[in-house]
């Protein structure tokens, strides 16, 4: 409409592929209410008390030893639940810098897992020095494991990396970050808070390393949280400050393209990995330009190759489409559960006790069942599927076609 209108054309022209930014230019996210300067303290302070709140849970910073840390910018964070005592350690890397990793992600050095019952006398007898290395090895393991009402389990680690950029004003005063830096951030927070809370009985199943389909649910359940007028309250300081507005909160008029490009993206990522790209002569950018005549609702570019820059192809490959499939969970778990009274302890319990906790342990439908009490996803069979697809109708502005 907007093109048709500044064209004064009779009919709806054809939307090109640089026509999204033209005609829907991109804006700065912004906070709904106004709030105080977003440094990195406020940011973190709000992160505990929000899970203080449903979990129980607090993060605690704590200094780091020699040589622990593989640069000066990395900050150590205890995770300590109310009831159990310390849960784990987070480590975050949050500033770009040269030869980093770009963008934004959660990695697990060592998972959860329950330790009472390893076989401590082990099948082998090693003699003379390797007895001493032994000792040391089971000394070093002894103050990373943790005695828990069912169990003694391993204390999980894991490193937060985003690359949020250093004011180069005043390089040396408190870091404000932007809203969307503040929504990255709770993002990967949800995936850290997944391996902390994980309790299972082997390491390749705690915590974040859980069916790849389910993996993103905790992550898009805190932007959720972010929404909420009540959460955003505890981004306020203990002292009198002065609120600001950050931006003027909106949503963005073409969101149903840019959810439409991420179902045709999906839908590459299946190919891509299917029988066909073992075919001689298959060629990459066909099959993009193909899949756009076909499917898409702007043309393909002539002379591009956009997929050569699109990393979820590797990193989630045939799995790309679970990030549109955890929004649909994500929003209703958040309708059903969280919107009404989002920092309601026996909620956030539920969901810890029902979800974060088994990681990949339980059958993921199983799980979600169980937690929306919902017997229709029980197996995940294609009746399940629908389902999913329902909430996105009902639930989730952003579907294309939604009016």
């Amino acid at each position: 409409v907007r093109k048709q209108t500044h064209l004064d054309a009779g009919s709806f022209p054809i939307i090109q592929a640089w026509d999204r930014d033209y005609y829907c230019p991109p804006e700065p996210p912004a906070p709904p209410l106004p709030l105080p300067s977003l440094t990195l303290g406020t940011v973190f302070q709000a992160l505990s008390r929000l899970f203080q709140s449903i979990y129980g849970i607090s993060l605690r910073a704590v200094d780091v030893a020699p040589g622990e840390v593989w640069h000066g910018d990395v900050r150590k964070f205890e995770v300590v639940d109310e009831r159990d005592g310390l849960l784990g350690w987070i480590y975050a890397d949050l500033f770009a810098r040269r030869h980093k990793s770009s963008g934004a992600a959660h990695y697990t050095v060592r998972c959860s897992r329950r330790t009472d019952d390893d076989d401590e006398a082990g099948d082998m007898h090693p003699e003379g020095e390797a007895q001493h290395l032994i000792k040391i090895s089971r000394s070093f393991e002894a103050g990373n494991r943790y005695r828990m009402p069912d169990g003694v389990f391993q204390l999980p680690v894991v490193v937060l990396l985003t690359e949020f950029s250093r004011p180069s004003l005043q390089p040396h005063g408190p870091v404000v970050l932007e809203w969307h830096e503040v929504s990255t951030l709770f993002h990967e927070m949800g995936h850290a808070m997944h391996s902390m809370i994980g309790r299972t009985e082997y390491q390749n199943v705690s915590g974040t390393r859980c069916a790849t389909d389910f993996v993103e649910l905790p992550s898009i359940l805190m932007e959720h949280f972010l929404t909420s007028p009540s959460v955003l309250t505890l981004f306020g300081s203990d002292e009198k400050a002065t609120p600001h507005t950050v931006g003027n909160h909106h949503e963005d008029p073409c969101r149903n393209i840019d959810t439409y490009g991420q179902i045709l993206l999906a839908a590459l990522d299946q190919i891509y990995h299917s029988p066909a790209a073992l075919e001689s002569g298959f060629d990459s950018t066909a099959v993009l330009s193909q899949l756009h005549s076909s499917r898409g609702l702007i043309p393909y570019v002539k002379g591009t190759s956009w997929q050569t820059q699109f990393s979820h192809l590797f990193g989630y490959g045939a799995t790309y489409y679970s990030y549109l499939l955890d929004r649909a969970i994500a929003s209703r778990v958040w309708q059903k559960l969280f919107v009404r009274d989002p920092l309601n302890r026996e909620t956030g319990e539920m969901f810890r006790r029902e979800i974060l906790r088994h990681g990949g342990g339980e059958d993921p439908w199983m799980m979600l069942s169980s937690l929306l009490r919902a017997p229709e996803l029980m197996g995940g069979d294609e009746r399940a599927m629908r389902e999913v697809g329902r909430w996105r109708i009902e639930e989730d502005v952003s579907v294309p076609g939604r009016h």
